[in-house]
C-alpha cells in the first residue's frame, strides 16, 4: 500500500488503479482439518489483489494527458512517449520508454476514447500488446470519476484485460471495482476505501472476488486495515478478514468447515 501513498494525487487515474498493491509473506500454512483438499495461500490473495499495479506505469501517463487534455493536438513528453489527440480522445505510443526514474520500460500504444461532450469524467482505455516491463497487456477499462460526498473522489473501473508474464503464463481480470479517496479535515490524512466484484484466471484457478465489506487503508500506512472480501476458488469460498482498522500486516482467512488461518500481508 506504500505505492499507492506516496503516489495519490486528488482526481490522479492511476491512484485508483494501484490501489491494492498488497506484499504477502510465505508463512507455513499448517494443515486443514476435516479433509479440506484446498485451500487458499497468501501468493493468491495477492494476485487478486495487485493486478491493477502492473499497469500503473502507463496509467500515470494517462492520468497526465487526460488531466491537460486538449483535443487536435499532439505532444511529445520528455520521457520519449508521444500523444496524438483528435475529437474523442488520444492514443499514446511507448518506443522504449521509462516514464519514471527506475521505473519500468513500456513499449507499445494504448488508446483512450472520451465518454461524451456531456460526459467529461468518463473515458476508456484500451491496450492492444502494450508492454510494461516483461509484462504484456491487452484488453479495456472503463474509467468514471465523481466527486462523492465530505471531500471524496469516487473512481468506477469495469475491467476486461490479460496481462501475460515474462514466463507466458497469463492472468485476466474482468469486473467492477469502486475506490473511494476519502480525504482528512487535515492535509495529507484520509482514507481509501475499495468495493466491488471481479474475476481473476491464474495459475488454471478461478478466483471470484465479493467485497462483503469494504476494505480500508488509512493515509501514511502500509497495509489495509480493516474490511471483509469473500474469495471463491474454484468453487470453494474462504472468507478473508482484514482486521478492525489498526495499521498491521495481519489477516485472517476463515473456510466452510469453520477452519481459521492468520496470513501476513509483509514484503
Amino acid at each position: 500500500m506504500s505505492y499507492l501513498f506516496e503516489k495519490m494525487k486528488p482526481f490522479a487515474l492511476y491512484g485508483a488503479l494501484a490501489f491494492l498493491t498488497f506484499s504477502c509473506s510465505n508463512d507455513d500454512e499448517g494443515t486443514l482439518n476435516d479433509g479440506q483438499d484446498q485451500k487458499v495461500d497468501q501468493t493468491e490473495i495477492k494476485t487478486v489483489l495487485e493486478t491493477d499495479q502492473m499497469t500503473s506505469a502507463a496509467d500515470t501517463v494517462i492520468q497526465d494527458l487526460f488531466t491537460n487534455r486538449q483535443s487536435g493536438k499532439s505532444a511529445k513528453d520528455n520521457s520519449c512517449y508521444e500523444a496524438e489527440y483528435t475529437n474523442t480522445g488520444f492514443t499514446v505510443s511507448f518506443d522504449q520508454c521509462k516514464v519514471e526514474d527506475d521505473g519500468e520500460v513500456l513499449s507499445g500504444s494504448l488508446t483512450v476514447t472520451y465518454g461524451g461532450q456531456d460526459d467529461s469524467y468518463t473515458y476508456s482505455v484500451s491496450y492492444d500488446n502494450l508492454i510494461v516491463g516483461d509484462i504484456e497487456l491487452d484488453g479495456t477499462r472503463s474509467i468514471s470519476l465523481d466527486a462523492g460526498e465530505e471531500n471524496s473522489i469516487i473512481f468506477n473501473v469495469v475491467s476486461d484485460m490479460s496481462l501475460t508474464l515474462a514466463d507466458d503464463s497469463v492472468i485476466s481480470e474482468k469486473g467492477n471495482k469502486i475506490s473511494t479517496i476519502i480525504l482528512g479535515e487535515e492535509f495529507g490524512t484520509g482514507k481509501l476505501t475499495v468495493d466491488g466484484e471481479w474475476i481473476v484466471k491464474a495459475d488454471g484457478n478461478t478466483y471470484s472476488v465479493n467485497i462483503k465489506s469494504d476494505l480500508e487503508a488509512e493515509f501514511g500506512c502500509d497495509y489495509v486495515g480493516k474490511g471483509l472480501m469473500e474469495l471463491t476458488k474454484n468453487g470453494l469460498t474462504v472468507d478473508v478478514d482484514f482486521g478492525n482498522g489498526e495499521c498491521d500486516d495481519i489477516g485472517e482467512l476463515t473456510y466452510p468447515n469453520g477452519t481459521k488461518e492468520t496470513i501476513s500481508l509483509k514484503d
